[in-house]
């Protein structure tokens, strides 16, 4: 019985030994091996531990693991946090990755995470497109931005900037039309983000029509809430005011209109900033215009 015990004891010993051969002294491969058996907090403290030691930091090894398990945590823990600190630190290491990785070693698997993480500050930035949460959305997307070129330089996002912009605008712009006393800073905010979508595209019929109409409609609001008792000095001045507003909503009404964009509402538009202007003549033109399409 007692050589039985010494044999299963002897047993158990050279288990251990074998066992502590797969695992290295470091805190990467500590944190490694519990990643490996999916005991993430147990692995996150062990790469807290690399995140310490001056030779492990300098290894990409370190920030591809970190990434890899503060992305795990995210995705178990934090899904439907927006301001998720573990999707942060993701983040972050995965940059420091990139910055020492001059082999590329990890390069395919950190794309594949940052296109992960970066579709999640996308929808992200989706979800949070309304009057209280607006700039974090703004914030969300640039994180999925600086992501997406972070894992191929080369991505073209001109189409999706000006779909984010078109749609942030267009959220403003509604907000604004629910308000019964426009806020001046506000009509300027909604045009500011048209004007960044021309920046990007000059021939972008939505930004150019919605400029207009926000223009034309700060006269026609001007105009109805005129105190026509007013001393005829002041009332040259809101008059000017007026004609100043639908002069700034011409060229992008014309522009809508070569644009042959929501043609028929254009061509209304027109006829309505003409009358303004007090030019019969296109008045006219536009009054008796028929839309092509």
């Amino acid at each position: 019985m007692t050589k039985r015990i010494y044999i299963l004891f002897i047993s158990l010993l050279f288990t251990q030994v074998v066992f502590g051969q797969f695992i290295g002294k470091d805190a990467v491969s500590k944190a490694l091996f519990y990643l490996q058996k999916n005991e993430l907090d147990s692995s996150k403290k062990y790469i807290d531990e690399a995140d310490l030691d001056q030779e492990l930091i300098t290894l990409p090894k370190t920030w591809y693991y970190k990434s890899l398990i503060y992305k795990d945590l995210y995705k178990l823990n934090e899904k439907d946090n927006k301001n998720s600190p573990l999707r942060l630190t993701a983040v972050e290491s995965l940059k420091k990755l990139t910055e020492i990785d001059t082999t590329k070693e990890f390069i395919e698997s950190a794309q594949k995470m940052m296109t992960y993480l970066a579709s999640t500050f996308y929808n992200d930035a989706a979800r949070s497109l309304n009057p209280q949460a607006y700039k974090n959305a703004e914030e969300y997307y640039a994180k999925y931005r600086e992501l997406i070129l972070l894992s191929n330089t080369g991505t073209d996002l001109l189409q999706q900037d000006i779909k984010f912009k078109l749609a942030l605008a267009s959220m403003l712009n509604q907000d604004l039309e629910k308000q019964a006393k426009k806020d001046s800073t506000k009509i300027e905010e909604v045009k500011g983000v048209y004007k960044m979508v021309l920046s990007l595209d000059t021939n972008n019929g939505s930004a150019n029509y919605n400029i207009g109409i926000i223009y034309y409609n700060e006269a026609v609001d001007l105009i109805n809430n005129m105190d026509y008792d007013m001393d005829l000095e002041k009332l040259n001045e809101m008059q000017d005011v007026c004609i100043n507003l639908f002069l700034q909503s011409l060229p992008y009404m014309l522009k809508s209109y070569d644009l042959k964009y929501n043609e028929e509402a254009t061509i209304k538009g027109l006829e309505n900033i003409y009358h303004g202007l007090n030019d019969t003549e296109k008045e006219e033109f536009f009054k008796n215009l028929e839309p092509k399409n």
